[in-house]
C-alpha cells in the first residue's frame, strides 16, 4: 500500500514536472513568435515605406517633366503664331474693326490684353512648378525621419538618399518655373513689340 502511495506521488510529481516544463517552453515560444512577428512586421513596413517613397518620388519627377514640356509648348506655341508674317495683318483688321466704337489705342491696349490673358496654363507651369519641388523636399525628408523611426541605426546611405530627393525635387522645380519665366518675359517682349507696330501703323 505504501510503495503503491509512493508511487502514485511519484507519477504525480513527474506529471506535475512535465506540465511545469511544457508550461515553461509554451511561454518560451510564446514570446519568441511575437518577436518574430514584430520582425517581420517592421521588415514589411520598412519595404512597403521605400516603395512608397520611390512612387511618390516618380510621380513628382513625371508632373514636373509634364509641366516643363507643357511650358516649353505653350511658349514656342504663342512665340510661332506672333511671329508668324500674318499674324500682325490679322490683328490690325480686328483692331480696326473695334476702332469704330472706340479709340484705336483702347481697342489695341485690349486686344494685347486678351493675348496676354490666355498665358494661364503657363502662368500655372511657373506657380505649380516650385510647389511641386517643396512637395519633393518635404517627402524627402518625411523618407529621412521615418527611416529612423522604424530602424534603431540609420546608415548615411539612407539619409543621403533621403536629402538627395529633397533636393533634386527642388532644384527641378526651380529650374522648370524659371524656364516658365523666360518664356513668359519672351512672349511679353514680342507682344511689346506688335504694340508698337500696331500703334506706329495706325
Amino acid at each position: 500500500m505504501k510503495t503503491l502511495q509512493r508511487m502514485n506521488k511519484s507519477a504525480f510529481g513527474y506529471v506535475t514536472l512535465a506540465a511545469l516544463g511544457m508550461t515553461l517552453l509554451y511561454t518560451v515560444i510564446a514570446a519568441a513568435q511575437p518577436q518574430a512577428a514584430r520582425e517581420v512586421t517592421m521588415s514589411e513596413k520598412i519595404g512597403s515605406q521605400i516603395v512608397l517613397y520611390g512612387a511618390f518620388d516618380s510621380l513628382i519627377y513625371f508632373f514636373q517633366g509634364l509641366l516643363l514640356f507643357i511650358g516649353l509648348g505653350i511658349t514656342i506655341f504663342y512665340y510661332i503664331r506672333y511671329k508668324r508674317p500674318g499674324f500682325q495683318t490679322e490683328l490690325r483688321k480686328k483692331v480696326s474693326h473695334l476702332a469704330d466704337e472706340v479709340t484705336l489705342q483702347s481697342a489695341i491696349n485690349f486686344e494685347i490684353e486678351s493675348l496676354q490673358n490666355k498665358y494661364i496654363f503657363l502662368d500655372l507651369v511657373i506657380a505649380a512648378a516650385p510647389m511641386s519641388g517643396l512637395l519633393g523636399t518635404v517627402v524627402g525628408l518625411v523618407q529621412v525621419f521615418s527611416e529612423q523611426t522604424f530602424v534603431e541605426q540609420v546608415s548615411m546611405q539612407s539619409i543621403a538618399g533621403g536629402m538627395y530627393v529633397a533636393m533634386v525635387t527642388t532644384v527641378c522645380g526651380l529650374i522648370v518655373a524659371l524656364f516658365g519665366v523666360i518664356g513668359r518675359h519672351m512672349l511679353n517682349s514680342l507682344l511689346a513689340n506688335v504694340r508698337e507696330d500696331l500703334a506706329g501703323g495706325k
